[in-house]
């Protein structure tokens, strides 16, 4: 029996040792003590392993306001945390740079902040480009990025109405706590990085980002599973 299989069985133990039966539950501790010490499971080790972890790729290198902002509802939505991670990966002569959201949860809760930021991220992504492609053609780069940026916090900013329709579950702040600095002990407090700072953007971009930010949806499956049954767990 390995250490996973272990905590496994000791957490199902431990279900049942809060049984009705004083004898069965009685046996359910005593057993679930003696798998502690053979496999040098700690309580607080038994408590991390319900926490989970969803990794998923990020719409830009850079990390945006509103990437951040779109990242932070959702984690906040659905009792999360997150850390943005960023690796470099030899690809034949050069060096590309692959950057992750992780959400951090207990149970099922980090799959379905993962699921709604991969549906709402993409949809925010083409809704930016589709803004950004009806900017004149005189426009600089750096213009197109801050007005998509712009846009995008529009967007980000309608979207958010869609996940107050799901009550968020009780966030179990220590333990996540726990588990990012025993995994993460380096992690730095990201600042996202404003692109439309002396730019020429306007309100306009914001208000049809808003307004194109209302029509966001969240019913898509995911993994063959229904989203709405994701979503319910949630509730």
């Amino acid at each position: 029996m390995n250490r996973d299989q272990a905590l496994s069985k000791i957490k199902k133990c431990l279900a049942l040792a809060k049984s009705q039966n004083p004898n069965e539950a009685a046996i359910a501790m005593r057993q679930a003590q003696r798998l502690m010490v053979e496999h040098a499971v700690s309580p607080e080790d038994v408590a991390l392993s319900d926490v989970a972890t969803a990794r998923c790729s990020t719409r830009t290198n850079s990390q945006p306001r509103w990437e951040v902002r779109l990242a932070t509802m959702i984690a906040e939505a659905f009792g999360c945390d997150l850390i943005w991670t960023r690796n470099c990966e030899l690809l034949g002569f050069r060096y590309i740079t692959r950057c992750e959201v992780v959400f951090i949860g207990v149970g099922s809760a980090a799959q379905i902040a993962g699921y709604a930021w991969d549906v709402l991220s993409r949809q925010c992504a083409k809704a930016r480009l589709a803004h950004i492609r009806k900017q004149p053609a005189r426009c600089k780069p750096i213009t197109l990025t801050a007005r998509g940026d712009e846009f995008a916090m529009g967007w980000v900013a309608a979207a958010s109405l869609k996940l107050e329709e799901f009550v968020a579950p009780d966030r179990e702040v220590l333990l996540i706590q726990q588990y990012k600095a025993a995994t993460w002990p380096d992690s730095v407090t990201l600042k996202p990085k404003d692109r439309t700072v002396g730019r020429n953007v306007t309100l306009n971009d914001r208000r049809e980002g808003y307004v194109a930010g209302l029509d966001a949806e969240l019913n898509r499956g995911v993994n063959g599973v229904p989203a709405q049954g994701l979503l319910e767990a949630a509730r």
